[in-house]
This record gives C-alpha cells, structure tokens and sequence, in this order.
C-alpha cells in the first residue's frame, strides 16, 4: 500500500473514532462515568495516582483497552497521569512479555494457532529486531496489549522489545491524555476555550501522525532485507 493511501486510512480512522466519541457522549452517561471515576481517584488523595497506576497495570496484563481507562486518569489528574501511564504499561507489558516466554508460551501458541491475525504477527516479527515491532505496535492490528503476550512466544530481545514497546505507546498515549484534559476542562462554556482545546487537538493530531510517518519512513528504509 503506498503512503498517500496509508495517510488517508490513518486520517479517516481517526475521524471515525473521533465520531464515535462524540456520538457516545452524547447517546450515553459517559460525562457522568468519567466524573464518578475522576471523584473516587481524588478521594484517595496522594495515593490515588499510585492507585490508578496499580489499575492502570493490572488492566494491561488482562489485555484490557488503556484508551478510555487512559482518558478517565487524565480527566481526573490532568497530564500528571502521563509518566504513570507510560510507566504501569511499560511494566505490564514486559510482564505479560516474560509470562508469555516462560511461564505460558504452549498455552500462548495455541491461543496464537487459532487465530489468524496472531499468527501471522508471530511470523512477521520472527527474530526481528526493535525497528520491526516499533512499525507494528505503531500502527497495529493486533491490540496492543494482546501483542504483548504474542511478542512473548517469538525469538525476539527482551531490550527490542522494551525499547520498541516505549516509542509505539507515545503517540497514542499523548492523544488519549490530551482528550482527558478536554473533558478535564469540560465545565467552561466559554467559545475561546472550546476553540483553544479544539486547535490543540487537531495540532496534536497532526503533530503525531506526523511523527508516526516519519518514523515509520526511517524504520522502513533501515529495516534489513530478509530473504
């Protein structure tokens, strides 16, 4: 697929998903869960970031979706949940990554064996190194948290699979935090301030699917030739 039809997809999943939001915000309480999430991690005071990092860890090893739990930790502490975000998926990941090798691997490779998409993750990747995971977890169609558990059963470095864990969770983390602190600041009605986040938004996006290009570009021209 060339690159101007990859850009179009890219642009029009992220219409898609951004109707969708909308659409649900609108047709369920989804305000009203965000702010019943927000109040109870507030209530725990200093320990309630610690707390939302333990959730936040724990849903990555069941491969549960981090993009609202994600959105719900910046709507109630804004861009502090940044670094607990990267850190708690970081961790689970390369947990979930070690139970995979060492602990699962047979159980792992069945579940693998039946599903098609997996396996043909698990034949992809091979023995590669960082820059080919890096593509796939930066535009993939495997979950992210389920890539971690499939990643486990290949041949690859557990410091390839760090470092190429680290760069794919930027760029959708960045996003997602951003969206929490608009509904964060949801309660101003004032224009100026919907434009603001609105703009920022959409130079947020723009910023990181420009930068996915870019590395996606760098990654593909250093990537070895297989035979």
């Amino acid at each position: 697929m060339d690159r101007p039809s990859r850009s179009a997809q890219t642009w029009a999943a992220t219409a898609g998903a951004a109707a969708l939001a909308v659409g649900a915000w609108y047709l369920l309480p989804v305000e009203d869960w965000l702010r019943a999430f927000s109040a109870w991690a507030n209530g725990l005071g200093p320990y309630g970031l610690a707390a939302f990092g333990v959730l936040f860890f724990l849903a990555t090893l069941l491969v549960v979706p981090g993009t609202p739990l994600t959105i719900a930790g910046a709507v109630a502490f804004g861009w502090a949940v940044m670094p607990v975000v990267l850190l708690a998926a970081t961790l689970g990941s390369w947990l979930a990554f070690v139970a995979a090798r060492y602990l699962f691997r047979e159980r792992v490779r069945g579940l693998i064996a039946r599903r098609p998409a997996l396996n043909a993750t698990v034949e992809a990747v091979g023995d590669g190194g960082w820059r080919l995971m890096t593509l796939m977890r930066l535009s993939p169609f495997v979950p992210f948290n389920a890539q971690n558990y499939v990643f486990g059963v290949t041949d690859v470095r557990t410091s390839a699979y760090l470092v190429s864990t680290i760069i794919g969770m930027l760029p959708g983390t960045l996003v997602c935090v951003y969206l929490g602190v608009i509904g964060r600041h949801a309660g101003s009605d004032e224009p100026t301030h919907w434009i603001t986040l609105g703009l920022g938004l959409l130079a947020t996006v723009a910023a990181v699917e420009l930068t996915r290009r870019r590395v996606r570009a760098k990654l593909e021209t250093g990537k070895p030739a297989r035979a």
